[in-house]
This record gives structure tokens, sequence and C-alpha cells, in this order.
């Protein structure tokens, strides 16, 4: 097997263990090297899972859980994973289980800013939300009349928010400098819907399972909790009328899972990682989705990703977009006040 460039895939069966037939099942994943992304200090380094797995940092975490590494091969160009596949307990969750995701993520962040040997492995990212945010051309889509335009952004968004998120642009390197000048802990970065998984354990505990490091690196406390919160619901995972009632637990029960392992740190600065990190991590793709709405096929494709009818999922970005810009401007509060010391 040669993927072209990163493949998954799902291995099942049934065996005959002990004279009784036994089903099992697994997840292979494969990624060939590309020149592009050689460089272990890149956001989107090909290897990085691959080598976040192999050097034994996911056997044993802290409050989250990575599948199991059943085995491995690198053969240069080419690299494999064989992992345990972890089914999932719910289909849908609803908000008591995101804040049981939020508290899980915090006590795995708060772990290393507490006692727990932070890993200092070269592949790790350490600058990934700026790096996120400047692969995406996203003013020209703001500034750009098109975008706003198409009837059901028009409708779902009368009055474009232009100055707010050019604001946002303006204010994103000194964001990113703060966020990058508070004490930094092991991040998962990509901890939305899609790539976490309830399940249970043996003894009937639930467990939080994390899928996909692709970009695992250092971020401060709160950005993996924005991540969980936006990133949830561009697609709709998570139902828009709930965001705001989402976000305040989810945010609640990451700094309790925070204190819960021995962190003992400032809260603003948990607040301001996470309103500046939700506001930049979601204006960048929001905008640029918006801006390709009118294209037929890229509007087939969001209503088999999210499953439901554009207008639907443009009414939800609407309110989206409205409350991570509610974020950036209290993250401007915040970072204001940190700075005079009042």
């Amino acid at each position: 097997m040669q993927p072209s460039v990163r493949a998954l895939y799902r291995w099942s069966g049934s065996a005959l263990v002990d004279g009784t037939e036994r089903d099992w099942s697994l997840i292979l994943k494969a990624w060939v090297r590309e020149p592009k992304t050689d460089l272990p200090s890149v956001w989107d380094y090909w290897k990085r899972e691959f080598l976040a797995y192999t050097s034994g940092m996911l056997d044993e975490l802290p409050g989250i859980v990575a599948p199991l590494l059943l085995g491995a091969a690198d053969q240069g160009e080419v690299a494999y994973l064989w992992l345990e596949d972890v089914p999932e307990a719910v289909a849908r969750w609803d908000t008591d289980r995101y804040a049981l995701a939020a508290r899980h993520l915090g006590r795995f962040n708060g772990s290393y800013l507490a006692d727990r040997p932070v890993p200092s492995a070269p592949f790790l990212t350490r600058t990934y939300l700026r790096a996120w945010t400047s692969w995406i051309p996203w003013l020209d889509a703001v500034r750009s009349g098109a975008t706003w335009s198409d009837p059901i952004v028009a409708t779902a968004i009368p009055s474009p928010p232009i100055e707010r998120l050019e604001r946002l642009r303006a204010k994103a390197a000194l964001l990113f400098d703060r966020l990058e000048a508070l004490p930094q802990t092991l991040s998962h970065l990509d901890a939305w819907r899609a790539n976490l998984i309830g399940a249970r354990s043996a003894n009937g505990e639930d467990r939080t399972v994390a899928i996909d490091w692709s970009f695992v690196g250092m971020a401060p406390a709160g950005q993996d909790v924005a991540i969980l919160v936006g990133g949830s619901h561009i697609w709709l995972d998570a139902e828009p009328e709930q965001l705001s009632t989402m976000s305040a637990r989810a945010f609640a029960a990451y700094v309790d899972g925070l204190h819960e392992v021995g962190w003992r740190g400032d809260e603003r600065d948990v607040r301001f990682a996470y309103a500046a990190s939700a506001a930049l991590y979601m204006a960048p793709p929001l905008t640029f989705w918006l801006a390709r709405i009118a294209d037929p096929a890229r509007r087939e494709w969001l209503e088999r990703k999210c499953r439901r009818d554009a207008r639907e999922v443009v009414q939800g970005w609407a309110v989206l977009l409205d409350y991570m810009l509610g974020l950036a401007d209290e993250s401007y509060a915040i970072a204001d006040h940190l700075a005079t010391g009042h």
C-alpha cells in the first residue's frame, strides 16, 4: 500500500481465540514525506504524529487518553502507525459531555503546569495558532463585497462586521505575542469534536480519547478548550443555540480541571488565552467559507459535511462569528488590564 500523501484505514475481522470467535478492529494511518512540510518546526510537519506516538510521550497521559499504539514502521519516505480502534459511547454529545471533555483537557494541560515534566521533543509545535491564522488569506475575504453579498450570507449577516474583523486582524500580532509569553504547556491543539471520542473504561468510567495528534505542541492554558468550543461549532457538531451556555460551562469545567491537578496560576491569564485563541482560531476559516458559499460545489460539500441545509449552516456561523468577535473584544480588555496592572 502506498498512500498519495496521507491515508486512514480501518481494518476489522474475526479470529478464533481459545476456541471462541472474537471480532477485532484496528486503525492504520500512513503518511508520505512532503518536502514542503519536512521541517519539524512547521505547523503541519508531516511526521509529527508518528514521532509523538513512537517517542512514548502519548503512552500515559494525564486527564485524556490517546489510542494505544499497536505497531509502527518508518520506511523513510513513508511512515505507518497501527492504532487501537476506540468505539464512541455516545454518538452526539450534549453540553454536559462537552463540559466533561473540557475538564479532562484542563487536567491534561494543568498537569504539565503543575509538576509533570514537559516533553522537550524538537517536533513539538511552538507557535501553532500564529501559523494557522497566517495560512488562510482571510483579510481579503473580509474586505470583499462578494463575501457578504450572497443572499444566504446577507440574510444571516445583514450588517457585516468588517470593522470588528479588521480590528482583530490589526491586533493579531500583539495577541500572539501575549499568548506566547504566557506559561506554555503540552497541548493537543486540534481537540474539537471530530478528534475526540467519548469512551468508557472497563470499570465504566467516562474517558475522553483524543485522536489526530498532528499538531501536538506547546501553548498556554486555555487554548485547547478554545479550540474545543470553536472547532466543534464550525461544522455544527454542537448546536449554535447552545454556544453561549457551552462556552461558559466548558471554560468553568476546564478551570476546575486545572485546579484538580494542582495548578495555581492566574485565572485571568487562562481567560485571556481562551478568548484570544477562540477568536483568532475561528475568524479566518469563517470568513474563508463565507466567501465561498456561492460556489455550488463548495456549498454541496458543506451541506454533506454539516448534514444540514446551507442556510442553516450560515445561520449557525453568524451566531459563531458574533460570539467569537465578542471574545475578541474581551481579550483586548483583559490584555489592557494586565498591561496597566489595574
